[in-house]
């Protein structure tokens, strides 16, 4: 038998020109970039997220912490205690150190109450001081330690020798170094709230007659002889985010209540958050 063998083989396997692996180099450095762009901008896009997670967070908790501490200023039990006679702290005078039945102080560090740390209008960032009677019911202050047992209002029944200032509960709000921070009477330190919070406002409605319908609204600095018509309080905070996130820095003003803040020139993400506190104890 003969077999006739062919030049060439139609089936034998021959390798690329160099064209074909430039076309094939170039379409695979596409689709390389379009995948690396894909990535980088959905990387991005989760760290942006993150970055407004975290600062709506810090938002909320500063506000929460603020309305639920804020809202019982002037709390008075119905028994034992005189009403409070300055239930929004404007003067330091009017923090007063207390005595338990144990002789414990009502106060653990008088030191963190200054004159910058009571109720005070300031365009870089207003303070609050409150000021309730502690009880059964009511025992914390605003870093969430307690007044202790021997301070606190007796139940209805009770006799006790228990003077009306010694179951005063004080707590404080101001900013420091970009931090809503806390002084209350029943900490010895001060207390951290919120981190990234760069200005926070504050404005009291003011009652115009016997009801708590609010005739207008006052900054601090505007309330001399006013503060017991105070029958609500509104707040405002600027909240920074912990990283920069923008692609370009970018300068902006906020609206904060009756002040205009003008940020600084960079690339954090901001937002303000508001709120209105409506105190309990007004009548």
């Amino acid at each position: 038998m003969i077999f006739i063998h062919s030049p060439t083989n139609p089936n034998k396997n021959q390798g690329f020109s160099l064209l074909e692996l430039l076309v094939s180099m170039v379409i695979g450095l596409f689709l390389l970039t379009g995948m690396a762009t894909s990535f980088l901008s959905s990387k991005k896009a989760s760290i942006d997220r993150d970055q407004l997670s975290i600062l709506e967070d810090n938002g909320r908790l500063a506000l929460e912490i603020i309305g639920k501490t804020v809202e019982h200023a002037g709390y008075t039990p119905i028994i034992n205690v005189k009403t409070l006679p300055n239930r929004i702290i404007s003067n330091t005078a009017d923090i007063v150190q207390g005595k338990c039945s144990d002789d414990s102080d009502t106060i653990e560090n008088t030191a963190l109450f200054t004159d910058t740390r009571v109720t005070l209008d300031d365009a870089d960032g207003d303070t609050l001081a409150v000021a309730y009677y502690g009880d059964s019911s009511l025992f914390s202050d605003c870093t969430g330690q307690a007044l202790a047992v021997e301070c606190r209002v007796p139940p209805i029944g009770t006799t006790s020798t228990i003077e009306s200032k010694a179951s005063v509960i004080y707590s404080a709000f101001f900013l420091s170094n970009s931090s809503l921070k806390c002084a209350g009477s029943r900490n010895k330190s001060l207390q951290v709230i919120a981190d990234n919070i760069e200005n926070i406002q504050y404005l009291y409605g003011i009652r115009s007659g016997n009801d708590n319908t609010v005739a207008r609204y006052l900054n601090a600095a505007n309330m001399a002889g006013l503060w017991d018509r105070v029958v609500s309080i509104q707040v405002a905070i600027l909240v920074r985010s912990a990283s920069p996130v923008k692609a370009i820095a970018e300068q902006k003003t906020y609206s904060l209540l009756d002040q205009k803040v003008e940020a600084r020139d960079d690339k954090y993400q901001r937002a303000v958050f508001t709120s209105t506190i409506r105190l309990r104890n007004t009548l």
